[in-house]
């Protein structure tokens, strides 16, 4: 049986269209099936004549079967229709080898008689051998690209191998690197070891020095304390002009300043009190805008109490100074304003101007050389106690003020701050009379004693006349 008489139907013997299946297993298409039971006013198959009750399903898998069998049996047929001639409507069976072309037995006796006829199926046959035989070098070159056997492997290879003698020259590179880096850390750390010695041998030297000057005075006075009378109270002037002698006021306690916080371009002392602009460049922007571009910073910061210090500016045109917050968590590029932290006095030529975001212009008729930096608390408002700090710059020598900011914030220590901005010229910071001194917090007994003893004295005056005239008259 062929394919097309198992996909007909049994009733109508056609291909099955809309197939659906009864409970027995055969199948039918619908409309053939409906009308069969609708003649036989019963529900049988007419194959086998069994019943069936039940309504019957599609039969979805012999529909596509019918379906595909339908397409593949249009496709052969164009197929057929392209291999016959368009002219004589004969089957092509022969290959004209001189004008490589296919033709009908029609074609060969009308216009190819003269030429070399070949059979369809033989010309097939010879021109596959020749495409086999034409493929053969092809996949010989394919099976050697494959088992890397090819030129293209070879350059692979090599480009590996070379790929492999760069990496071992680069690492060994980098080791050479690595060793001349940690051989120029240890001679580095070495050298800044040195300095540290000779600085601390500088301080120590210093010291021991006046040590050794304090310690002769001291014995000189001793020594003439075990003179005789007479001795003793005619060298008296002399011994007490001797203990008078006392460490300068800067060794007492100084604002120190932090080398860390330094630029290559600016050079601190060995005490730590003064820092130098090595060098600037010529047609350089000002450095003003950069906060960490020429700034040192004092190593310990100013919380709450009063806090004053002075810079010898000397004779200095360019330079800056004041306080301001840590630098640690502030941007690399940030204005020098009170916004930011800053609060500032800076001189630029014959200007003066304090460091806020409009640079307010100061009128300063003697230009100061030591400027005095005071750093205190005050109350804005008793009531509810809130607390700020002012910053003031004066002239030292005659104890003048330039210029002031107020409601400075409390909450953080401020650093103080310089940037010498005129090369080779020295600013030099160092401690005013009163140094670092922490306010006291005073309670109101101690602030008022004086007020509290003189009230108290009179009280008791009172009481005692009034005693005094009550005995009196009790007598």
């Amino acid at each position: 049986m062929s394919l097309e008489e198992e996909l007909s139907c049994p009733v109508c013997t056609e291909l099955f269209t809309d197939p659906v299946l009864l409970s027995c297993g055969h199948s039918f298409c619908r409309q053939c099936i409906n009308d069969h039971w609708t003649s036989s006013r019963s529900r049988n198959c007419p194959v086998c004549r069994q019943l069936s009750p039940q309504q019957p399903v599609s039969n979805l898998s012999l529909r596509n079967t019918c379906e595909s069998y339908l397409r593949e049996n249009n496709t052969r047929k164009e197929r057929d229709r392209e291999h016959v001639c368009q002219i004589h409507g004969e089957k092509i069976e022969l290959f004209c080898q001189t004008d490589e072309q296919v033709l009908c037995s029609e074609c060969k006796k009308h216009e190819h008689g003269w030429h070399k006829i070949h059979p369809l199926q033989q010309a097939v046959r010879q021109r596959k051998g020749k495409l086999k035989a034409a493929l053969r070098p092809p996949e010989k070159i394919l099976l050697s690209l494959r088992n890397g056997a090819g030129q293209d492997a070879k350059i692979s290879k090599y480009n590996q191998s070379q790929v492999q003698q760069t990496e071992r020259r680069i690492r060994e590179e980098f080791k050479k690197i690595h060793r001349f880096l940690k051989k120029e850390e240890e001679s580095r750390i070495t050298a800044l070891n040195e300095e540290e010695k000779q600085k601390r041998g500088k301080m120590e030297k210093k010291t021991k020095g006046r040590i050794h000057s304090l310690s002769d005075r001291l014995r000189e006075v001793e020594e003439g304390m075990k003179d005789d009378d007479i001795t003793f109270l005619q060298n008296y002037n002399c011994l007490m002009n001797r203990t008078t002698y006392t460490l300068p006021d800067a060794e007492l306690n100084p604002v120190i300043l932090n080398p860390n916080t330094s630029p290559p371009d600016v050079s601190v002392s060995d005490d730590l009190t003064s820092v130098t602009s090595c060098f600037r460049r010529q047609n350089e922007p000002n450095p003003l805008r950069l906060h960490r571009n020429r700034m040192v910073l004092g190593s310990v910061g100013c919380g709450d109490g009063v806090h004053t210090w002075e810079i010898e500016v000397g004779n200095s045109r360019q330079w800056t100074l004041g306080v301001c917050f840590g630098l640690e968590e502030m941007p690399i590029m940030q204005p020098l304003t009170p916004e930011n932290g800053f609060w500032g006095l800076r001189r630029d030529g014959d200007s003066y101007r304090l460091l806020t975001t409009g640079m307010s212009r100061l009128n300063i008729s003697v230009n100061p050389e030591v400027v005095r930096v005071k750093l205190e608390c005050y109350d804005e408002d008793s009531w509810k106690k809130k607390r700020w700090r002012k910053v003031s710059f004066s002239d030292a020598s005659s104890d003048s003020l330039i210029a002031q900011f107020i409601r400075v914030p409390l909450e953080e220590d401020l650093f103080p701050f310089v940037m010498p901005e005129k090369r080779s010229v020295p600013l030099h910071v160092v401690p005013a009379n009163v140094i670092l001194t922490v306010e006291q917090k005073l309670s109101f007994m101690e602030r008022h004693r004086v007020l509290i003893d003189v009230c108290f004295y009179f009280v008791m005056a009172i009481l005692m006349v009034m005693l005094w005239k009550i005995d009196k008259q009790g007598r």
